[in-house]
């Protein structure tokens, strides 16, 4: 019933609870939450990354300029397809402050641990 998300490796379709899709680095990051008991041992979201394809598009057909354009992955346009029939259109595009709030505390501990291992590198290389 939804080949695409099948194929992503998604068994449980019935305990999605919502989604979003930002773009990351040259690439598309679609993370798909799960509706989960407490202390259940399996994850609260799956993360999918999809590189964007490009092309070169004639943008002024006068002056023959020409444009790099970068498109989706057919494969993210027909997962956010299926998983809209599956949660509606409830998913934000937007990222709210609280969204922003909580990325950027989960940067700062990313940032910091990966400070700290590379400092301990440094203090075993003495």
């Amino acid at each position: 019933m939804y080949p695409t998300l099948t194929s992503m490796g998604i068994t449980s379709i019935q305990d999605i609870e919502k989604f979003t899709l930002r773009f990351e680095n040259n690439q598309d990051v679609l993370k798909i939450y799960y509706r989960r008991e407490k202390g259940s041992l399996l994850p609260k979201s799956k993360k999918f990354k999809f590189g964007r394809s490009t092309k070169t598009v004639l943008t002024d057909g006068g002056q023959q300029t020409y444009q790099l354009v970068q498109e989706p992955s057919l494969i993210v346009l027909r997962a956010m397809e299926e998983l809209e029939t599956i949660v509606g259109k409830q998913h934000e595009t937007k990222a709210t402050k609280e969204d922003l709030i909580n990325e950027l505390i989960h940067l700062e501990k990313v940032v910091n641990s990966k400070i700290t291992e590379i400092k301990l590198k440094i203090e075993e290389m003495d």
